[in-house]
């Protein structure tokens, strides 16, 4: 429970956040995900054994890449947290948001859902200030095994930002994901960004590739 508090609404931040590499000016869109809509095209390594009805597992404890923080290899998940080393950053701690973990939605219209899993990184600081990076991790359940989809990374980090943006509210649709991103304004304090944009990932050719941002407010 000790990183429910510095999360809700970011109000135990403080300080300067350490933050990845920026993007100067507005919001800019980002680039592609792979995605596989039939597993037999792409060899992918199991994440471990799955129910077929992926509400069932525990994502506290589960498999799970985070390469939208620079980490390699899949970690794994103990009570809602894995320690890793980042390309990026160094030793970092990857954490299965305690506010919200999961969403599901049936991207592939195979009839059955698929997770989401609502990751962030931290440099073990355990505050607001302390994120790096936050990402969702698409998987699905393919012959018993969870596999990997493909993972949704931020796409709108200003290079004036205090906080590096967050994501939220997937909408999944047949061949589809919209993403709300939250977003830094210069002026905006660690609690409450005030930028919002728009990005819906298609299924398209095999991959799972973004539309161009759309800034909402």
């Amino acid at each position: 429970m000790r990183r429910v508090l510095p999360f809700l609404l970011l109000l135990a931040a403080c300080g300067d956040p350490s933050t990845g590499p920026k993007i100067t000016g507005a919001p800019q869109p980002g680039g592609t995900v792979v995605v596989t809509t039939k597993p037999s095209e792409v060899a992918r390594p199991s994440l471990g054994p799955a129910p077929d009805n992926l509400h069932g597992v525990d994502w506290l404890r589960a498999t799970l890449p985070a390469k939208f923080c620079g980490v390699e290899e899949p970690v794994q998940i103990e009570d809602g947290s894995a320690k890793a080393t980042s390309t990026t950053w160094g030793e970092v701690e990857v954490v299965v948001n305690p506010v919200k973990a999961v969403w599901f939605g049936d991207v592939d219209a195979d009839g059955r859902d698929e997770a989401a899993v609502n990751l962030y990184c931290e440099n073990g600081g355990h505050t607001a200030s302390s994120q790096l990076a936050f990402g969702l991790v698409v998987v699905r359940s393919a012959k018993g095994a969870l596999e990997l989809i493909g993972e949704i990374s931020t796409t709108t980090m200003r290079d004036d930002a205090p906080h590096v943006p967050l994501l939220a509210q997937p909408k999944f649709e047949k061949g589809a994901i919209t993403v709300r991103e939250l977003w830094y304004r210069p002026s905006d304090v660690n609690c409450c960004p005030t930028g919002a944009s728009l990005t819906r990932w298609w299924v398209r050719d095999g991959t799972l590739k973004a539309d161009p941002a759309v800034q909402v407010s």
